[in-house]
Parts: structure tokens; C-alpha cells; sequence
């Protein structure tokens, strides 16, 4: 019994293809194209009123399929595809339907779908919308928070498990839900930490300065390690200090005897203390001198004593305006006509 049932079915269903075969074949190309036109221009209407808020998934998705289907039946004649498929350079039934369909993929419609994502997010959604309505506005954020955190919690998870590509009815719904919750409700207060702030703002600014010490260290601890290396030939000179130079002077400078400046000290003062003897002597020293540079220029002098007086020099050979020496004959000057 069990198979006969089955084999009736399977011949029930082999029948029903079948006439849905010989009724699609029955249908003319300008029948499936008008149904195509018909289904395109109830999806855009569809998309178009209900883009904000954006209902695009949920709210067209039978139209969209009614729309892809139509778009097969045409496209599986092989008449009517010759006739209405690349058969002019716009092809404008396939760029018709291409840009809807980039529209439905384009806002992720097929993933609202999946794993029941509109489902959980919507319990969670209408438990948020509840709370809000039902609380007082005094206590709205404190008691509603629980709800709002379990809903934001979903919209992540969901986000990570399909990489970012969520729904685009989720997306908006999540947005909107969380700009009235922040700007409208204002129930998302953040807490001003000013001892994070200071820190960061210290770090930012003491980080520079002590990097470019921190290098400047660095480079001359290796420059002074390396001086060695790069100065093979020429020995590294080790310049001491100016106190080590003093210190080396005073202690190689000569120490005379007491004895011998004592003396020169006590000559000295016997020099300063008898000015007017040293002079006598200088003078008594000076007269032979003098004397001596008289009798070269007056020639030889004939003997005289002590008591006599010397000679009388000529005045011509002391005369200060002669042109001549002493051993040079007086020049003449000569007569007047």
C-alpha cells in the first residue's frame, strides 16, 4: 500500500510539470514579456516607498521572486530569448533586469534570511520598543538598558558571522535605534576619565624629547667606543686637563736658595739707598769717555799737567755746521767777481 501511494504521486507530480510545460509554451513572447514588465514595475514601486525607513528585504521579497521567475520563463523560450536578448547594442530588458537584481544583492536581502537573523533580531527589537514606550522618561535609560545592550549584542554577533554584510533592513533598523538612543533618549553617557586624558597627553609630548636624548646618548656612546677603530694609525691623544697643566708647571718650576735672594734682595736695597753715589760714579765714568772722543777729533795733544789748563779746541772742528770731518781739508768758499 505504502507503494502504490507513492508511485500515484510521483505520476501526479510527472503530470503537473508536464502541463506546466505545455502552458508556458503555449504562452506567446510578448505574454512573457509583459508579465516581466509587469512584476520589474511592481518591485521598483515596492523598493521605492519603502526606502525610508528601509523595508527593501522583507517588505518586496515576494515581488522579487515573482520577478526572477518571470524573467526565467522569458529567457527559457528559445524564441524569445533571440528576440528580446542581445538583440540591439542597450539590451535593455537584461540591463532592466540586471540592475534590479544588483539592487536586491547589492543590500545583502539574502541574508536576512539566513539562520532566522530577522527573527531573533525582531523579538529583541520589540522587547526595546516596549520598554520605551511603557517607561517613564525619568528611568527610561536605566531600565530600558538591559534590553538595548541584549539587542546591540545580536547586531554583532550577526555582523561577525557574515563579515560586515548584514542586511541592509537590519543595518538601518540598528542605526536608527541606536541614534535614538544616544541623541534622542541621550541615555549613552560617557564618563570624562581626566586622568587617562593627562597621561596620554604626557606621553605624547614627553615621548619626543627623551626618544632624541635616548638617540643622542646612544650615538655618542658609540662614537666614543668606535673612536679607536676608525683612528688605527694615528694614536688616540688623551689631552689632560688644564688643572694637570698648572699643577705640572708649578711643580717644575726651580726653588733657589734662601741664602741668594736674601743677597740679591739686601743689593738691592743698597743700590735704591745710595742714589746720588751711583750717579758720581756714572759721571766719574763718563768724563774719560768724553775726553777720549775730544782728542780724536782734535788730534794729538801735547802734554800738560794737571794744574794747566787744556788747550782750546779750534772752533771749526767743534762747529756744528761744518760739512767736514776732522782729517778732511776745510773747503773754500769761493770769491765774488
Amino acid at each position: 500500500m505504502p507503494k502504490y501511494i507513492v508511485f500515484v504521486g510521483f505520476f501526479l507530480t510527472l503530470s503537473c510539470q508536464f502541463n506546466l510545460l505545455l502552458a508556458v509554451k503555449n504562452k506567446t513572447c510578448e505574454k512573457l514579456l509583459g508579465e516581466l514588465g509587469n512584476g520589474q514595475s511592481k518591485f521598483i514601486y515596492c523598493a521605492t516607498t519603502k526606502s525610508v525607513p528601509v523595508n527593501l528585504c522583507l517588505g518586496c521579497e515576494e515581488l522579487y521572486r515573482n520577478l526572477s521567475k518571470d524573467y526565467e520563463n522569458l529567457i527559457a523560450d528559445v524564441n524569445c530569448s533571440k528576440r528580446y536578448l542581445n538583440s540591439d547594442r542597450i539590451n535593455i530588458v537584461a540591463t532592466t533586469q540586471g540592475i534590479l537584481t544588483s539592487l536586491w544583492q547589492k543590500a545583502h536581502c539574502e541574508n536576512c534570511f539566513r539562520d532566522k537573523y530577522w527573527a531573533q533580531y525582531e523579538n529583541r527589537s520589540i522587547d526595546l520598543q516596549e520598554c520605551l514606550e511603557t517607561s517613564s522618561p525619568d528611568v527610561t535609560c536605566v531600565q530600558c538598558k538591559p534590553f538595548y545592550l541584549a539587542l546591540n549584542d545580536l547586531y554583532i554577533r550577526m555582523e561577525s558571522k557574515v563579515s560586515g554584510n548584514v542586511c541592509f533592513d537590519l543595518q538601518d533598523n540598528m542605526n536608527r535605534t541606536r541614534l535614538n538612543w544616544s541623541k534622542t533618549l541621550n541615555c549613552c553617557q560617557r564618563e570624562v576619565r581626566l586622568t587617562n586624558f593627562l597621561i596620554a597627553v604626557g606621553v605624547v609630548v614627553l615621548l619626543p624629547i627623551l626618544t632624541f636624548y635616548i638617540t643622542a646618548i646612544v650615538v655618542t656612546k658609540r662614537r666614543e667606543a668606535n673612536h679607536g677603530l676608525l683612528n688605527d694609525q694615528e694614536p688616540e691623544l688623551d689631552a689632560p686637563s688644564t688643572s694637570r697643566l698648572i699643577t705640572a708647571a708649578v711643580l717644575s718650576t726651580p726653588v733657589e736658595d734662601p741664602a741668594v735672594v736674601s743677597a740679591q734682595v739686601e743689593k738691592i736695597a743698597n743700590v735704591l739707598s745710595h742714589p746720588k753715589a751711583n750717579q758720581s760714579d756714572d759721571s766719574e765714568q763718563e768724563v774719560p769717555s768724553v775726553k777720549r772722543q775730544i782728542v780724536n777729533r782734535a788730534g794729538p795733544v801735547s802734554d800738560y799737567s794737571s794744574d794747566e789748563e787744556p788747550p782750546k779746541v779750534p772752533k771749526v772742528l767743534l762747529s756744528p755746521e761744518s760739512d767736514y770731518s776732522s782729517d778732511d781739508e776745510p773747503l773754500t768758499k769761493p770769491k765774488r767777481a
